[in-house]
């Protein structure tokens, strides 16, 4: 039975877990990466509020339910992929732009929503601030570290036919301690997470045109061997 790794923890109706396993592939799946939240006491009064990820979301309202910490009504809300926003969308929320979850595509999208507007972008400690970096004078930007990720120390996994990389830092934190296995397939998420592992010397990557788990099974599908 071939096996996969993946770099995050797989629910049991997980799609990625679903369809692999159907297809007689052994599938495991975690993450590298420990997560913890850096406090804040007060959001900066801007226009937009712009989420990288779903984690990000999760440390950001949570954090202002926990310390009664109160934001404008006005304030608009926007993720750089689907699933992005749908975490937004749990805390009963609206939505107001969705991006690709591609910095090249969202960016000059967003741009065209709001520019001129002012926005927070609440991120990861060690965030590749893929928008920002992209965004020049177009918006007025302000930044906010609410959490930070850290490599696990602990962790055993069994050599794989498959890998699948959620971030440029769970391949890095892999890679550390695995060496590429002449035969392995590797796979990311997006493009950032292929480069990353290109610089790592991993030469052959292959990612869907669009990031998601449903995308990724098929893509693995069609190249599995």
């Amino acid at each position: 039975m071939k096996k996969v790794f993946i770099s995050r923890p797989l629910k049991s109706d997980s799609i990625f877990r679903e369809e692999l396993e159907k297809a007689g592939f052994e599938v495991y799946g975690e993450s590298l990466l420990e997560f913890e939240l850096v406090p804040f006491k007060e959001i900066p009064e801007v226009d937009w509020i712009f989420f990288y990820s779903q984690k990000g979301v999760q440390f950001f309202f949570n954090h202002i339910r926990d310390n009664f910490i109160f934001f404008s009504p006005e304030i608009r809300f926007a993720g750089f992929g689907k699933k992005t926003a749908q975490v937004i969308e749990s805390y009963g929320l609206e939505c107001d732009f969705v991006g690709t979850g591609k910095a090249a595509s969202t960016t000059p999208k967003f741009i065209e929503v709001a520019k001129g507007q002012s926005v927070l972008f609440p991120r990861a400690k060690n965030s590749q601030r893929s928008v920002q970096q992209l965004i020049d004078n177009e918006l007025i930007t302000t930044d906010l570290v609410i959490y930070k990720n850290f490599p696990k120390r602990n962790f055993d996994i069994s050599k794989m036919d498959y890998l699948v990389f959620t971030s440029p830092l769970n391949a890095k934190v892999f890679f550390q301690k695995y060496k590429y296995e002449k035969g392995q397939k590797v796979f990311s998420i997006g493009e950032t997470t292929a480069k990353a592992l290109n610089e790592l010397g991993i030469d052959e990557v292959h990612f869907p045109k669009k990031p998601s788990e449903k995308n990724l099974v098929k893509l693995l599908l069609q190249n599995q061997y």
